[in-house]
């Protein structure tokens, strides 16, 4: 299998070049094996940095679609992946080993399980058709660098980390390649008994929402960005995409008789978030919550953590140990090697690489000096930091105050704690709130329902009407006919 990357920014490209020596043009063939592994650690980046929907039922019926048309794409073998990003912005992509990606905001915009097909179907064509190492126009750039650090190391809170995956840093795989993809995908879909047609509908309704921020963002004097670029390239009445559509679907009789799977969608979608999710989990007790970086830890019974100067300072009750937790600037080192370039300490006794939390880091223990116990080190890449922490045991104050060095059951005791504490850590998904925050319902309209009327009554501000026709489907002039399911947001 070759390379794959979809609409990810060519800095993602950059990062893994720096990761795996690839070449930076990517018309190198790797192994399915090779794929794989940079897929898994890409996911282990991806799902760090950016929040992922959890709702089982709904990632249970993404997965389900992905896997009936898995069976009718062109590598059926391959062990696809299937995840949900909890953003409301409208993207999709894939990356390597067949990693595949959904926002939580395309959802909303599709009206049918086939249009969701549409969707993957395309994903799958992609990796399928090895496009990746038919690319040879990657960008490097300062301006794709500079990328590369926004988004790997986190300084972009999720929406602007979206926004900037839809930026034009790269043209994606071109007007070819991206037919090529529909074709294929198209094929797909009429295999697993789906209607092609859907593909026409849910790219002509994106490319209504792009008409519409066009529209919005002119009011506001803000510049348009396409955050789809899956469909980018193709024109508002794409004449090719049509006949290759109907050329793919012609010999397959369920092209044209295929369920849509409208009802299943409706229900797998009902209560679907819509904007910034706001819901901030309750603060448990004995956890440590860091609102500025976004983290937080557990620690036991006995131990008290406090901020101090840019520091987070942890004491157990008795004095008898500390762990010390500092903030620092992250470089491209691993963290192994930043413990012993930025930190300075050669030498790390019981030294081990770590994933906290799908977070890399590396620990062990530092001799002490002067017959003093060891102390606990650890580091954690989280976002542009590094977060260092230093466990100390306080022989003065241990069970033994005669002694210069507590017992080796003590201190493994201590030990176990800071292990502990270390390996509690985690990224806290930054939430904020917007105007138009809501949820997602299916509503029978009535025989006076209009647009407007919905909007006004459900307090959808200016641009209420235009957000309903939209993810409806009827954008710019359409209205609901009585007895039709439709969705609002309240």
């Amino acid at each position: 299998m070759l390379i794959h990357i979809l609409r990810l920014p060519h800095f993602f490209i950059i990062s893994l070049a720096v990761l795996f020596g690839l070449q930076a043009n990517f018309s190198l063939a790797i192994s399915e094996k090779k794929a794989a592994e940079i897929g898994k650690k890409m996911y282990e980046e991806i799902t760090a940095e950016m929040p992922i929907y959890i709702d089982k039922k709904l990632n249970d019926y993404v997965s389900g679609v992905g896997q009936k048309l898995i069976k009718y794409s062109d590598q059926p073998d391959l062990n696809y992946t299937f995840t949900i990003i909890d953003s409301p912005d409208i993207n999709a992509f894939a990356t390597p080993g067949a990693y595949i990606y959904v926002n939580r905001g395309l959802l909303a915009y599709m009206n049918s399980e086939a249009q969701l097909a549409a969707v993957l179907g395309h994903e799958l064509a992609h990796v399928t058709a090895d496009h990746a190492s038919r690319q040879k126009n990657a960008q490097t750039g300062s301006n794709v660098v500079a990328g590369l650090l926004a988004v790997l190391t986190g300084s972009a809170d999720v929406g602007e980390a979206s926004a900037m995956w839809g930026a034009a840093t790269v043209k994606g795989y071109g007007r070819d390649m991206e037919l090529e993809a529909d074709a294929i995908g198209a094929k797909t879909m009429a295999r697993a008994g789906y209607p092609v047609d859907a593909m026409i509908t849910i790219i002509s309704q994106l490319k209504d929402h792009e008409r519409f921020m066009k529209k919005r963002n002119k009011d506001s004097g803000k510049k348009t960005q396409s955050y789809h670029g899956i469909f980018s390239s193709h024109p508002r009445n794409d004449k090719r995409l049509r006949e290759i559509v109907k050329k793919s679907g012609a010999d397959l009789d369920s092209s044209k008789t295929g369920d849509p799977g409208i009802v299943p969608f409706r229900v797998a979608t009902q209560n679907l978030p819509w904007g910034q999710t706001t819901q901030t989990p309750a603060r448990q007790d004995k956890r440590y919550y860091d609102d500025k970086l976004n983290f937080s830890f557990d620690y036991p019974d006995g131990w008290q953590f406090q901020e101090k100067a840019k520091q987070v300072l942890g004491n157990r009750e008795d004095d008898s140990a500390s762990l010390v937790l500092d903030v620092k600037a992250r470089t491209l080192d691993s963290p192994e090697q930043y413990i012993k370039k930025v930190l300075g300490i050669s030498f790390i006794k019981k030294s081990e690489s770590t994933v906290v939390n799908r977070l890399k880091g590396h620990t062990g223990t530092i001799p002490g000096k002067n017959n003093a116990n060891d102390i606990r080190i650890a580091v954690i890449y989280y976002g542009r930091h590094a977060f260092v922490f230093r466990g100390i045991v306080d022989a003065g104050s241990a069970l033994d105050n005669t002694a210069p060095k507590i017992g080796e059951s003590s201190a493994q005791s201590y030990d176990a704690e800071f292990k502990s504490i270390i390996a509690s850590f985690q990224p806290r998904s930054p939430r904020r709130s917007t105007a138009h925050t809501g949820t997602i319902k299916y509503v029978k309209a009535s025989s006076s329902a209009t647009y407007a009327k919905l909007a006004r009554q459900l307090n959808l501000g200016k641009y209420g009407k235009d957000q309903l026709q939209l993810i409806n489907g009827h954008y710019p002039g359409s209205e609901p006919q009585a007895g039709q399911w439709i969705k609002i947001i309240r």
